[in-house]
This record gives C-alpha cells, structure tokens and sequence, in this order.
C-alpha cells in the first residue's frame, strides 16, 4: 500500500520535525538485520525484550488473532506464534517484512502468519473494525510518527475487537536522559544547552543535524498515560530497559537481571525510567 504524504511535525525554534514515512521505510531496509541484533549485542538490554515478552504472555491467549504493527524482523511475530495465535505481520518497510518471514520460517512457525502487509500505523485502512482480539506496536512506531500519535492510537484501537486489548510502547524521554547521559553530555558541548534544553522540554529529537537516529519523540509516562486514556483504559503499564547495560557471561547472572527487571519494572516510580515506557489498553466492550 502507499505510504501516504509527508506529515508535519512540531516546531521547535524556526525548524519543524517532520514524520516522513517513506524516509522510515528506506531506513529500516538498509537497517536490516541490525534491528534483530539490537537485543544480542547490548545496543538494547535483554530484560528490555523480556519485559515486552512478558506482556504478550499476559494478555495474548491461543487463537487469538493479532495484528503485529512495526513487526521488523519478527522478535515478537515469533513469540506470538508460540502463543498460538493467528499473526497478521505489518511493518512500514519491505525489507523488514523479508527478514520477517526468513525469521518466522526458520523457527518453523510460518504456518501461524495469516499474512503480511506493508503499512503505516497511521493508515490502517485495509483491516476493518474490530478485525483483532490484540493489537501490538512495541519500539518506533508511535515515537517516530512524532505528534500524529493521536492518529496512531485511534487506528490501533479501531481495528481492535471491543473488550480486546493494545499493547504498545514507546521511547523514553527519562530513560535517555538517565541511559545515555554522556552521549547528551557530548550533545551539549557540541550544540550548546539551550538547544538540548528545548529536547528535554518536547520530547522531540530531530535528526538535522546528526542525532544518530530518525527524527522521534521521547515521551515522559505523563505523556503516554493522557494519549491512551483518551481511547479506553489502561490497565497494564511498565518500564523496559529499567536496568543500567551489564555485559555477563554467567547464565544465572543474565537471569537473576531479568528477574529483577521484571520484578521492579511495573512501579509508578520506575514508569519513565527505562528506555522504552510500555502500557496496555483494553477498548471498551
């Protein structure tokens, strides 16, 4: 399907951010395999995907039909094959939605994808109302689409059953001021505060000049918390990413980070503090 137009975004200063989904699209084909890697060489925490896993375990039972939007190479489309539910796999790039299948057929689970679509989240218009019992969006998806969140969020609770539930997640505002302070540190010296000042105050990351990423909103739990309360209710939410990186060997080690990861994340004081915020919304019946 097409990607749709150029969105604009926020203005910060005399330069507006702008959600652009074909330049998305083109990133994450050439992204390729390093959006699989992320959570196996230390870019992005294991008890991160645990605690997303974690979540899926709760709320996607066995023949549930899920839409799995910004599905990128098929860490979740395969745990929610394991589940034993029907997977309809989205992403916004072609090249994602390869390595998705590659991924899916490899672990033997190809038979659980209903199918796969290239889509926007903002333009879910090829699936009808209430088509899902669970509607999945972990990662980018509603960061990198800016202040069109709203949008997002209203079409990924249409094409929800009533009663059924959305899980999401989001970047971090918190999480990278406190995870990557030294990478902001090296921001200021080199475009001085006033400029990081104002990312602290929206939220918005561009990418004029280099930030190293697409252009994204990091959100503060507050944020998030007064989207989704617009479209049902809330009923689940966490940190991920809560824990500072450690690299170890030992297996019980690697456990004993997820335990406590799991075990901390679901505080109201913990909430913002991990890279990723995520939350559960049940649409009302």
């Amino acid at each position: 399907m097409p990607l749709g137009p150029r969105r604009q975004g926020s203005r910060r200063g005399d330069r507006r951010v702008r959600y652009d989904p074909t330049h998305v699209a083109s990133f994450y084909d050439a992204y390729g395999d390093q959006e699989w890697t992320r959570f196996d060489d230390g870019r992005t925490p294991r008890p991160s995907l645990e605690v997303h896993l974690e979540h899926l375990r709760r709320f996607v039972k066995p023949g549930d039909h899920v839409l799995d939007i910004g599905a990128g190479p098929g860490r979740f489309s395969i745990e929610l094959a394991r589940l034993g539910a029907a997977v309809t796999v989205a992403d916004i790039s072609p090249g994602q939605l390869a390595l998705n299948e590659a991924r899916v057929a490899a672990e033997g689970l190809e038979h659980r994808v209903v199918e796969r679509a290239v889509a926007d989240v903002l333009d879910l218009a090829q699936w009808e109302d209430g088509t899902f019992d669970v509607t999945v969006c972990f990662g980018g998806p509603l960061s990198y689409i800016l202040d069109d969140a709203e949008t997002a969020v209203a079409e990924l609770v249409r094409v929800t059953k009533p009663g059924g539930h959305v899980l999401v997640s989001v970047m971090s505002l918190v999480g990278a001021a406190t995870h990557f302070l030294s990478i902001l540190l090296d921001l200021v010296r080199r475009d001085g505060a006033p400029k990081n000042d104002e990312i602290i105050r929206t939220g918005l990351l561009s990418d004029e000049p280099d930030y190293g990423h697409l252009p994204m909103k990091l959100y503060r739990w507050s944020e998030l918390e007064a989207l989704l309360t617009l479209h049902g209710t809330i009923v689940a939410a966490s940190a991920a990413g809560l824990l500072p990186s450690a690299e170890v060997d030992e297996p019980e080690l690697a456990e004993f980070l997820v335990r406590t990861e799991l075990a901390l994340a679901d505080e109201p004081g913990a909430l913002s503090a991990g890279q990723h915020i995520l939350a559960v919304l049940r649409k009302e019946p």
